[in-house]
């Protein structure tokens, strides 16, 4: 015969879930009038659900009794959108390069020294700059993830109690209470000198009465958030750099046609899967309580997935015999500097 305690605990779990579906529809059904709800300044969408849930888990609390431990990793408790790829939707933008007339006058330009610049008004240089192929600008993905963890949990913990000076005896829901007698010793005056003082008065009394609450049951919740901007390789990106990279104008893309560039070659870089990256991104955000005797939910919501291409173009180029290739950044319109392709190369 199966035990009911283990029966109303898997009862809750499933209540829990449906309340959490339930909550998600409501959330994300359209107002009335049309107007967007999720644009009020009230409190965020994820939050609304985070609290009626705590509400609903407080009052089911007390219906919790004890838990097998073969009961405490019940599957399925796994919510949100995170845990699963497939289920979290990228958007996609790319910035868009500068003309390839300008990346090969930013190219040509760069070639000459201040000595030629000054030589080019007397006579003809001997080896002149030339372009020797098709500009090529290459597209670097960078990925933006952010997302929170959050998880409702009950555990055991200990209360201690003080009770005021006059008190003798406590009785709490039927049962004594065993009082604790502490007494705090000051440690600036030896305890041989307070001894004998406290005989004189009680002024330099510091005693309290304490009882211990044993076994309490506690609903407790743990949320965590993170944002991970990664590149191609899967190199972690500062605040700063990201801002250098993607700060410019961007525009959603569809599809990998529209990365296509008038007179110039596309080459999109490869890069880290969507799903090697949210793997590095749970472990940043999962924070999963140290103690607990049932975790009743374990949220992982992704609420921004951005992958943004960011261009550098290559120009091949020859002066004389010797063939070079000069990198321009594509947003920006300099020469692209070490800093620029040590975050990109």
């Amino acid at each position: 015969m199966s035990d009911p305690k283990h029966h109303d605990l898997d009862e809750i779990i499933s209540d829990l879930n449906n309340i959490r579906e339930e909550l998600g529809e409501t959330v994300a059904a359209p107002s009335p009038n049309g107007v967007d709800a999720s644009k009020d300044n009230v409190r965020p969408e994820e939050d609304q659900p985070s609290l009626a849930l705590e509400e609903y888990l407080a009052s089911r609390l007390q219906q919790i009794g004890e838990v097998a431990a073969e009961k405490k990793a019940i599957k399925g408790l796994k919510t949100g959108n995170g845990w699963d790829a497939n289920q979290v939707v990228e958007v996609v933008f790319k910035i868009d390069p500068i003309s390839i007339r300008r990346a090969v006058e930013i190219a040509v330009s760069s070639d000459r020294k201040a000595k030629e610049r000054l030589s080019n008004f007397l006579k003809r240089p001997k080896d002149e700059v030339r372009i020797v192929g098709t500009p090529t600008v290459e597209y670097v993905p960078i990925w933006k993830v952010k997302g929170f963890h959050e998880c409702y949990y009950v555990r055991t913990n200990s209360y201690r109690v003080n009770v005021k000076e006059d008190v003798v005896a406590v009785e709490v829901e039927g049962q004594s209470r065993d009082l604790i007698l502490e007494r705090k010793h000051s440690r600036l005056i030896p305890a041989a000198i307070l001894e004998r003082l406290q005989k004189l008065g009680s002024f330099l009394s510091n005693e309290s009465k304490y009882f211990v609450v044993a076994d309490a049951l506690e609903l407790a919740t743990k949320r965590s958030e993170s944002e991970l901007v990664v590149t191609n390789t899967g190199r972690s990106l500062s605040r700063d750099e990201e801002t250098e990279l993607t700060s410019w104008r961007t525009k959603r893309i569809f599809d990998t046609e529209d990365l296509k560039v008038r007179g110039m070659k596309v080459s999109i870089r490869d890069s880290i899967s969507k799903e090697a990256l949210l793997t590095r991104f749970r472990e940043n955000v999962v924070r999963m309580p140290e103690r607990f005797k049932q975790v009743l939910s374990n949220k992982l919501q992704i609420t921004e997935l951005k992958r943004i291409y960011v261009p550098i173009i290559r120009v091949p180029m020859q002066k004389g015999l010797v063939p070079r290739e000069v990198i321009v950044n594509g947003t920006s319109g300099e020469i692209a500097d070490a800093k620029l392709l040590g975050l990109l190369e």
